[in-house]
């Protein structure tokens, strides 16, 4: 009876985690190369600052369609062919606050020196990345609510690939076409989801910017927006933090993250990913005990996964960074990097826990809560930051005070959802 529960309980994610493996893997494989062709210098600080500042600033695109999962369930019932016009209200609103995005980058830029000459040279090619990756974001979105969990992975996967030649292919004086790469490779996976979308699931696109019934999406996405951009501070924090220590030191770190997340993605991904969508149904039809039986299985895996990767990682790192990456680490580097994947696999750990609490909220439309969790982490990093600041304060000490925050993200999330699960057993 015992092995079969697990055997239920792990199976039906097999497929999923396969593809996440491969996704990850080949994602790996790129960064593999970029150290081994960079190591950890000027460059590389340049590439992983820009892909931090596109992202931060993908927010605020995204502040305009990320709550619409709820209602695109709901209509995908009640009515089939609004969620259709919704689906191309929300890609043209996308593509529009994206370019005026790019535009306000190059005013402000050329009117303030906020990064230095080098990665403002990357960036001006590496911000039209923006327009593409915020459209595969979307398109992810409404593929996996529509059950093709594996065009989420497959997209990703062909990405990277075509980063792994590019390195591959590139020297040291190209580095700017790696900016080109990234841009007609999201481009062109960007095709294969509108072929899925547009002929798989005979969805008709209309050219429209807004609908009034459609009000409650913009305002709960943008409250949704304002704790993703509170809490998304950290990853600028954190780069200003290890700029400060010197050239490559943001970079070792970057690394330490990649392999910290590579573990994240493996485990919690795809399983979460798929509870998220299960959990849409569970609250639509108001099964909360399906509910609460599916969230103790997601735990039991994540955690119990997460765990036995990130140990057997853990040690094996500096084998693993001498393997991959030769002669272009030192041996006070590899230390570093073994450090800072510690206090990230924590950092993460605590992910793994809130993940399925953090997903319901929403879900069950508590944006202004989600802005209240938010707000408190980005003020406790942004203190540790001034702490930091004013002690001169070690990287990994401030490291150390960014976990308590996420911890503090934890309890919030999952004293809701007990509070939520009262309040239905009360009605």
């Amino acid at each position: 009876m015992v092995k079969d529960l697990i055997k239920k309980i792990f199976n039906k994610n097999l497929q999923y985690n396969t593809l996440s493996l491969i996704n990850v893997f080949i994602g790996f494989l790129f960064v593999v190369m970029l150290g081994r062709k960079f190591g950890a210098g000027k460059q590389t600080d340049v590439y992983f600052l820009s892909i931090v500042i596109v992202n931060y600033l993908g927010y605020f695109i995204q502040s305009v369609w990320e709550a619409m999962s709820p209602y695109y369930v709901e209509q995908k019932v009640k009515n089939k062919k609004f969620s259709s016009e919704l689906y191309s209200i929300l890609l043209n609103d996308v593509i529009l606050v994206s370019i005026v995005i790019i535009i306000l980058y190059f005013v402000i830029t050329s009117m303030f020196a906020l990064v230095s000459h080098q990665t403002k040279e990357f960036l001006d090619i590496f911000i039209f990345y923006i327009i593409f990756q915020n459209i595969l974001f979307l398109n992810k979105t409404v593929l996996n609510l529509e059950h093709f969990y594996a065009s989420y992975y497959l997209v990703d996967i062909f990405v990277y690939i075509v980063l792994f030649f590019t390195i591959f292919s590139i020297n040291q004086n190209e580095f700017i076409y790696l900016a080109y790469a990234i841009i007609i490779a999201t481009f062109l996976a960007n095709v294969w989801q509108f072929y899925l979308i547009f002929k798989k699931l005979q969805i008709k696109y209309i050219f429209k910017l807004y609908k009034a019934e459609i009000k409650e999406i913009y305002l709960n996405s943008f409250k949704l927006k304002i704790g993703s951009l509170f809490y998304g501070s950290k990853d600028i924090i954190i780069a200003s933090v290890f700029t400060s220590f010197g050239s490559g030191t943001y970079s070792l770190y970057s690394y330490a993250n990649k392999f910290a997340g590579v573990i994240l993605q493996v485990v919690n991904a795809p399983i979460v990913n798929i509870f998220a969508t299960k959990a849409n149904y569970y609250i639509a039809n108001k099964q909360y005990d399906l509910l609460q039986i599916d969230i103790k299985k997601v735990l039991i895996q994540t955690t119990i996964l997460f765990t036995g990767s990130a140990t057997i990682t853990y040690f094996l790192l500096p084998f693993i960074l001498n393997i991959l990456f030769g002669d272009k680490f030192s041996d006070n580097d590899i230390l570093n990097i073994q450090r800072i994947f510690l206090i990230m696999i924590v950092f993460y750990f605590i992910i793994v826990m809130e993940s399925p609490f953090a997903r319901l909220i929403n879900i069950l439309k508590l944006f202004n809560f989600g802005i209240l969790i938010n707000l408190v982490f980005g003020a406790m990093v942004f203190i540790a930051y001034l702490i930091s600041n004013y002690f001169n304060l070690h990287y990994i000490t401030f490291l150390f005070i960014v976990i308590f925050a996420q911890i503090s993200n934890f309890l919030f999330a999952y004293l809701r959802y007990k509070y939520f699960l009262k309040e239905k057993n009360e009605i």
